[in-house]
């Protein structure tokens, strides 16, 4: 399930954020508990503010912690405003179950029918194939070599509405009878 951000996931984002394998990707590295905390606040505020950010993904069952997809503002050249930019993290016992793909896609979709993006723009680093095969079931495509906000060098990955429209009808016609 996807959970708008609460209070009640601090402890989940500090504890996330200070393991190495969710970070290693990441180019701000690992995170001390106080930057934790206020991005866990700035989360709480964009919510409050913008009525979209970061969502828990939590097990339907018992409601466990699984990680986290955020969206916010994100920009690109040649891309039509607004862009928002999804990103996702996974704790490491739950890999490999395709919870990432499941979340962002649903996000995705969110970001077009009800926030309005143009487009959409996702960051990995080269490494992190896992992200990059994630992104393409997105429907995202390459759209440049670009510096993340930690000043690292990473790879911008992106899809237009007008894209996602077409990708989305096309999967519609074809579950009919």
């Amino acid at each position: 399930m996807l959970i708008p951000w609460q209070q009640r996931f601090a402890e989940n984002l500090i504890q996330m954020s200070s393991d190495e394998r969710v970070m290693r990707f990441v180019g701000s590295g690992q995170w001390s508990r106080d930057y934790a905390f206020q991005r866990h606040e700035l989360a709480l505020q964009q919510w409050e503010q913008r009525g979209f950010g970061m969502r828990a993904i939590t097990e339907r069952d018992d409601g466990a912690f699984l990680g986290l997809v955020s969206l916010g503002d994100g920009e690109a050249s040649g891309l039509e405003a607004p862009v928002l930019e999804i990103g996702w993290w996974v704790e490491p016992h739950a890999w490999g179950r395709g919870i990432a793909t499941e979340a962002a896609a649903a996000v995705r979709d969110e970001a077009f029918k009800r926030i309005g993006a143009s487009s959409l723009t996702a960051c990995f680093h080269r490494d992190n194939v896992q992200s990059k095969r994630i992104m393409a079931k997105l429907g995202m495509s390459f759209a440049g070599e670009v510096t993340d906000r930690y000043g690292k060098p990473a790879r911008m990955y992106a899809l237009r509405r007008a894209k996602w429209m077409v990708a989305t009808n096309a999967n519609a016609n074809a579950s009919r009878p």
